[in-house]
């Protein structure tokens, strides 16, 4: 079948005025749902950069004997950096720990003064590729036939914040689980609406449509312009989404990351990928339109 698209237009543009009510009203519904899972697109992309950042700072300390041969400690970094997991082994001396330990409590001088000599020890610092396989690593270093010969307790010289980690990963997983619900819910609704309002439209409409059957027409002849139709209202929903995100985004979001609000978070805003998001909006909201079209068509236009 030949699809004349500007016949369709028109008719999707004609039908659309003639029920001017409905059609304002499934564009607004589709406006305010994208609207929301934009804002949550954002939050949650900014909540993600923001784990990602907390997730890269998490590290392996290893604390070395201090009587320690050198030789099983170079060889033991030699073992861990070759690892797939690891992203990179730095070593820390005691005369190094100790000028980081006097810039950290620069600001607490009865501490420094309260220090005698250098009580810590050296260590290896070490830089996972992928955070979450932190746990799996300290395992496995624990493993280590030479691991004995360099610490003096693994199970207390090998550190990691396992008190937090865990709750780290199980927080961030159910934030990343919460929201996607909210979005399928909300993209739910958006097809609850455009799909009443094409029925409805369908029935203001059956009588014009049983005379198209009459004089032949086909069904496709009959959908076509209803799907154009819901393709119109998605769209509109989703240009006005934009256009709301847009000045809030300018108006009050980059003003807040621009300030001193948020600044010990400390993470770029990074406008690509924005303006990737109102993209998807846009796309969202005219596959929305087309699916829940499609869908009133199906289930309610007996032709």
């Amino acid at each position: 079948m030949k699809i004349n698209a500007v016949y369709y237009s028109k008719e999707a543009l004609t039908n659309f005025r003639k029920n001017w009510v409905l059609s304002m009203g499934a564009v607004t519904a589709v406006a305010l749902c994208l609207i929301v899972i934009g804002a949550i697109m954002f939050i949650a992309y900014m909540g993600n950069q923001f784990i990602n950042k907390v997730e890269s700072q998490i590290e392996i300390e290893i604390f070395l004997k201090d009587n320690a041969p050198y030789g099983q400690i170079e060889a033991l970094q030699n073992q861990i950096v070759n690892w797939s997991a690891v992203k990179k082994v730095n070593y820390v001396s005691k005369e190094n720990a100790l000028k980081k330990f006097k810039i950290d409590f620069k600001d607490n001088p009865e501490v420094l003064q309260n220090l005698q000599g250098n009580p810590l020890p050296s260590s290896f610092r070490v830089w996972l590729k992928n955070p979450r396989t932190v746990e799996a690593t300290v395992k496995r270093i624990k493993r280590l036939s030479i691991i004995d010969q360099v610490v003096a307790d693994k199970n207390n010289d090998i550190k990691y914040g396992s008190q937090y980690v865990s709750k780290l990963f199980v927080i961030t997983r159910g934030v990343s689980i919460a929201a996607g619900g909210i979005v399928l819910l909300l993209i739910f609704v958006s097809l609850v609406l455009i799909t009443n309002t094409i029925r409805l439209a369908i029935f203001a409409r059956r009588k014009e449509i049983g005379i198209m059957k009459l004089v032949g027409a086909s069904n496709w002849f009959i959908r076509v312009p209803f799907l154009f139709e819901g393709v119109i209202e998605g769209a509109l929903g989703g240009a006005i989404a934009i256009l709301i995100l847009g000045i809030i985004y300018r108006a009050t979001i980059k003003s807040i990351m621009g300030g001193k609000w948020l600044v010990f978070m400390r993470i770029p805003l990074d406008q690509g990928a924005f303006m990737v998001m109102l993209l998807v909006l846009l796309l969202s909201g005219i596959l929305i339109g087309a699916i829940g079209s499609a869908i009133a068509l199906r289930r309610f236009l007996k032709v």
